[in-house]
């Protein structure tokens, strides 16, 4: 890298850098399809196979921040696939009245299902039933998902959930204020069973590097750089402007697993 394009470099982490630390959060209402492709590569071969071993109950998965259901029913559709004797049951939640509605009438237009970047045309025919320009989604991948109004940041309220084996906050913790965001994790941290799985992209790096840290879960090691750069293909190219932006993935901090990684494991007992 010649010298500008270094110094460019530079300026735009140090930008992202004080956006991140200055700009003021807000909850967005935005959500996508089959939206990080190597994240489900993971899932199914690492995390879920890890799991299976012995199982009488059903998989108990949490989804916070559902929004208008995507990403529930692509985890079913996911689950469905290769996993078709499965058992699993999916609670999703948000906190906003309306999406929930939204969520529990599961009819969607062509462009709400291909406004993602990697949904494709297997995971469209496996997904949805489509008649007259509606997608509806097929009976089987809808009957394990329930949707719920819910609030991450009420004790009370996830206390009363008990715990699961996966629990998803994706692209919901970086809205938060940042007490906000670690009581949060606090809070979802709780809900994990030892051997559970914690799905977290989309929150601050340095928080994700010392809340996990503190909470003693383990990175899930495995396609970390691939599931970074869906992310950063997601959320745009202007990431130095943002403060949900995705930086460029490096190795070089000595806690870059940490970092990029967004599937964390609590220690079985």
């Amino acid at each position: 890298m010649d010298s500008p394009s270094r110094l460019k470099n530079f300026i735009r982490h140090i930008k992202h850098w004080l956006i991140v630390k200055t700009a003021p959060r807000q909850n967005r209402i935005y959500t996508q399809f089959y939206r990080f492709p190597h994240q489900y590569q993971a899932l199914v071969e690492r995390v879920v196979p890890q799991m299976l071993n012995a199982r009488e109950s059903p998989l108990r998965i949490l989804v916070f921040g559902c929004c208008s259901g995507a990403e529930p029913i692509s985890l079913s559709a996911v689950l469905h696939r290769h996993f078709p004797q499965l058992e699993y049951r999916i609670e999703a939640f948000d906190l906003v009245p309306s999406v929930i509605e939204r969520a529990q009438n599961p009819c969607y237009s062509r462009d709400e299902v291909y406004q993602g970047p990697f949904v494709r045309e297997d995971f469209v025919g496996e997904t949805f039933d489509i008649e007259d320009g509606v997608y509806r989604v097929k009976p089987e991948i809808l009957q394990p998902i329930s949707f719920h109004v819910g609030d991450m940041l009420d004790e009370n309220f996830i206390a009363a959930l008990g715990q699961a084996d996966l629990v998803f906050a994706q692209n919901v913790l970086f809205h938060l204020p940042a007490t906000n965001a670690r009581r949060a994790f606090a809070n979802l941290q709780r809900l994990l069973h030892p051997g559970a799985a914690l799905f977290i992209n989309g929150m601050d790096t340095e928080m994700r590097v010392q809340l996990t840290k503190k909470f003693q879960l383990q990175p899930e090691a495995y396609l970390i750089e691939e599931i970074h750069n869906d992310a950063r293909q997601d959320r745009g190219d202007a990431w130095a402007g943002a403060y949900w932006g995705r930086k460029p993935f490096t190795r070089r901090s000595r806690e870059w697993i940490r970092e990029h990684c967004t599937i964390y494991r609590k220690a079985s007992v």
